[in-house]
């Protein structure tokens, strides 16, 4: 097939505005970018440079405990304004839906919205700039001080510093953009800044490979990706933006309709997201540079495979606030399955891809980190993989804007944290990931029950049967044959 005719096909099919396709081609971009620099660090880097770069990484992550819901909160309620909702309500019965009034953009609602989006993320970027600069720098004053050139780590975080607070920041274009359905048009243009990280990074890599470098080159383009989205932000849908963004008067009462929603996700990012970051933070404080740096690799490669299998669904996540406001059950339920279904396909055919090859991939680099036993691995991906089940479930219902996830993410993060502490005298490290299932284990089973029972669906093995069963099964099956040719 010519490259003609096959850009022909793709027009034809209108690849380019899938929002699943693109979201995995962004994805595959970064994990390419992931992947080639894990090679060069695992090679060249000391144990303690990998954990330093490791612990950059998660502390940019952190940066979403600081949103602390805003980012969901605002996307979905973006969502609504479009769809044509006249206020800031929750779709939870499918039984009392109206589906008479289907309006087209709510342009005073979404004024509102933006208005008070734009307020909040000024007060929340000082409150992270303020986070980081105090509690961000105790934390990483041991790993700092391990490597050989300090004064170059120092450089560097105050470079991390300052480029997470400014894309931070940028995060309000994306909410926008996502509230407006444009995900393939995001994630496309997403493939070219990737583009760029990746050979930069390489090209220090192999050059001057240090920590310091490293930072420089990948927060350039973090700060290109803020600028990318600005720039994209005031283009779409005839400089909508630029129409809503005009500054008027925030009332308290709309403020507290948006606060409502909005904590309960905050709650839910802290006690999920948030005890898992806190949780690679404390062990780096007491863990010895070789087994810390062995869990990161593990943690980082799973994060990965959890990122990359969630893109059928996060793709759609705009859609289903959408479909709610306009009340298409049938649709939303068919649009659920299918992402669902997807995303377990992907992450089971990942998790077994890396279960083979992880060890010889290792090996043949030469890596100065080992990998964990398979045991652990397999441990930590059962838990893994509970979390995305109960948090697609959780992101289906709460796109009727009642927020749970502060009760659901409370008692699972409650468990991790008292299981993993109660057992690590008995099991050490392994407490970390049978503590993360069990919390998990309980987020499932507390998120589908009202996934469910908004969608319509009497019994859960009608839903489960063909979208998640068939991937557990085979999920079982492998850990326990992997671990036992292992042993």
């Amino acid at each position: 097939m010519s490259i003609q005719s096959l850009y022909g096909l793709i027009k034809k099919l209108d690849l380019w505005n899938s929002p699943t396709l693109m979201t995995w081609l962004s994805y595959a971009a970064r994990s390419v970018t992931n992947l080639g620099l894990l090679v060069f660090v695992l090679n060249r880097f000391t144990p303690e440079d990998n954990v330093l770069w490791n612990l950059f990484a998660t502390i940019v992550g952190m940066q979403l405990l600081v949103d602390f819901g805003f980012r969901q909160t605002f996307s979905r309620f973006i969502a609504y304004a479009f769809g044509g909702a006249t206020e800031i309500g929750t779709y939870a019965n499918p039984k009392e839906i109206d589906t008479s009034q289907q309006k087209e953009c709510n342009l005073p609602l979404m004024t509102s919205i933006v208005s008070s989006m734009i307020l909040v993320y000024r007060w929340l970027t000082a409150l992270l700039f303020a986070l980081l600069c105090t509690f961000g720098t105790w934390s990483m004053l041991k790993p700092l001080s391990s490597v050989q050139e300090v004064k170059q780590a120092w450089i560097a975080w105050i470079i991390v510093v300052v480029s997470t607070c400014v894309v931070f920041y940028s995060k309000l274009y994306l909410n926008f953009l996502e509230g407006l359905n444009k995900i393939a048009l995001v994630r496309r243009v997403e493939v070219y800044t990737s583009a760029g990280t990746i050979l930069s990074s390489y090209l220090v890599l192999i050059w001057s490979p240090t920590v310091l470098n490293l930072m420089i080159a990948s927060q350039f383009w973090l700060l290109a990706g803020a600028l990318r989205d600005f720039i994209l932000c005031r283009r779409v849908e005839n400089g909508l933006f630029k129409n809503v963004s005009i500054r008027q008067p925030v009332g308290m009462e709309f403020l507290k309709k948006i606060w409502t929603p909005a904590w309960r996700s905050g709650i839910s990012g802290l006690m999920s997201g948030g005890v898992t970051s806190m949780t690679s933070l404390v062990y780096a404080q007491f863990g010895s540079s070789v087994s810390v740096a062995s869990y990161l690799l593990a943690l980082r490669i799973m994060s990965q495979i959890r990122e990359v299998s969630m893109a059928p669904f996060y793709s759609k996540i705009p859609l289903l606030s959408i479909l709610r406001v306009k009340h298409d059950l049938t649709g939303l339920l068919a649009t659920v399955k299918r992402a669902m279904k997807l995303s377990h396909m992907v992450f089971v055919f990942g998790f077994i891809c890396v279960s083979i090859l992880i060890n010889p991939f290792l090996d043949l680099i030469g890596s100065k980190v080992a990998f964990v036993d398979m045991d652990f691995w397999c441990l930590l991906g059962a838990a893994i993989f509970a979390n995305r089940f109960g948090t697609m479930h959780l992101h289906t219902y709460t796109s009727t804007n009642h927020v749970i996830t502060h009760i659901a993410d409370s008692i699972s993060g409650c468990l991790y944290i008292a299981i993993a502490w109660l057992l690590s005298g008995y099991i050490g490290p392994y407490s970390i990931p049978f503590g993360m299932l069990v919390g998990y284990v309980f987020l499932s089973w507390f998120a589908a029950t009202y996934s469910y029972r908004s969608l319509n669906v009497p019994v859960f093995w009608r839903f489960e049967s063909k979208v998640s069963f068939p991937y557990i099964f085979i999920f079982i099956l492998f850990s326990a044959l992997i671990i036992y040719f292992t042993y």
